[in-house]
């Protein structure tokens, strides 16, 4: 261990003695990063104008949809169709309410049974059998 911390600061003895390849090294990798941040901002220019011509013809070409006869008839009937769309569910919803309100089938089956089960009493009544009460 204590011979690989000798042998990895010998290599970097080595490495920074040599004071001018290192000051090369330094200055070409700083060429060669300022000639990089000069072709960037070329291409971010480029971009940024590319950007505003589409910019400016998206609002050429919503301007013209918007003066569009066509456009704004469309725009007015969608509208009524979610309003007419809106109606019909707001209906839909009443309607069924009020079926449900007013089905009388659960109703219609309890005085059934319970019709049903006075005439049973009835019979047995009028059988002689001794009934319920």
């Amino acid at each position: 261990m204590l011979q690989g911390k000798i042998d990895t600061m010998n290599k970097e003895l080595e490495l920074y003695s040599d004071i001018g390849k290192l000051k090369a090294e330094a200055e070409q990798k700083k060429k060669k990063l300022s000639e990089d941040k000069i072709v960037l901002q070329k291409r971010r220019d480029t971009f940024k104008k590319a950007m505003q011509e589409l910019s400016s013809q998206y609002e050429a070409l919503k301007a013209q949809l918007n003066d569009n006869e066509t456009y704004a008839q469309l725009g007015n009937l969608e509208r009524k169709w979610q309003h007419h769309e809106q109606n019909n569910f707001v209906m839909k919803e009443f309607i069924a309410t009020k079926t449900m309100e007013c089905d009388y089938r659960p109703i219609m089956k309890n005085v059934s049974k319970l019709v049903s089960g006075y005439n049973k009493l009835l019979q047995d009544q009028m059988s002689g059998k001794p009934g319920m009460g």
